[in-house]
């Protein structure tokens, strides 16, 4: 089973990413932008990830 405390951790990243990806654009700080995809596209997968992957580590661990 995963500590409690990593777990905690992977669910604060992925509130961030939630919150980053709900900002859009407006997280981007003046002229340093990048290019790339749109920050929606990126986070929000990226912030699921991260909140299923706690769930996933403690079921793989009690099924084997």
């Amino acid at each position: 089973m995963m500590d409690k405390k990593v777990e905690f951790f992977f669910y604060v990243a992925a509130v961030v990413c939630f919150v980053l990806a709900a900002l859009g654009e407006g997280w981007k700080y003046g002229a340093r932008t990048r290019g790339g995809l749109s920050p929606r596209l990126v986070l929000v997968p990226l912030g699921l990830a991260l909140w299923l992957f706690p769930l996933l580590w403690n079921t793989g661990a009690a099924a084997w």
